[in-house]
């Protein structure tokens, strides 16, 4: 399995901003939702500034590294709605990075098809390459920590970002950090984003 990342900020920011998330958390799922080979998205925001350089982010699962080549298709695709979505997020991006990482272990979905308000903080942490027992190693600490419901490992295979490892944290809420921080997880540094969902037809942001 793999994941593709794009990072991105937006050309503006307040009830504009807003308005397109709302319109971008209701119809990206389903437009990349329907390529063969993907399996799950999430649209991300960095909480309190914390989740990097980036505004953003949108994280999409997938089964192999041929997948983007049926991303490629669906994203020049001549079908009305898909044009309209494609040169909206044009107009709307401003600075953007994306890479792809390979899944190392942990949980196969990361609970991808959540909903309601509950899990929907991620806590991101980067650390160098460390083989994989320390990986594994990583992953049964961060799965001892109280909050914490799904983890994945993760390294990065394609694109811009430096090569290095990640530990994904599905955590149940903010409140969760302070187990997450008691954890022993070496050298390296976390990032903290809130999950951007549809919740009763309003738009929600976890943090």
């Amino acid at each position: 399995m793999y994941t593709y990342i794009l990072e991105f900020n937006l050309r503006f920011a307040g009830g504009e901003a807003e308005e397109y998330l709302s319109g971008a958390v209701r119809t990206w799922p389903r437009l990349w939702g329907e390529i063969p080979g993907v399996t799950g998205t999430l649209l991300l925001s960095s909480a309190f500034g914390l989740g990097g350089e980036f505004g953003y982010q949108w994280r999409v699962d997938f089964e192999r590294l041929s997948t983007l080549a049926r991303i490629d298709e669906a994203l020049k695709s001549d079908e009305q709605s898909s044009r309209r979505i494609v040169r909206e997020w044009f107009e709307a991006r401003s600075a953007i990075r994306s890479r792809v990482s390979r899944h190392l272990a942990g949980s196969d979905s990361y609970d991808l098809e959540r909903g309601g308000t509950d899990g929907a903080i991620h806590f991101v942490f980067q650390t160098g390459r460390g083989g994989g027992d320390r990986v594994s190693g990583l992953l049964e600490t961060a799965r001892s920590a109280s909050g914490v419901l799904a983890a994945q490992a993760h390294r990065t295979e394609l694109g811009t970002a430096p090569a290095q490892e990640q530990l994904w944290l599905r955590l149940q809420g903010l409140e969760s950090l302070d187990a997450v921080a008691d954890l022993d997880l070496g050298a390296g540094y976390g990032e903290i984003f809130g999950e951007i969902r549809e919740v009763d037809g309003s738009l929600f942001s976890g943090a």
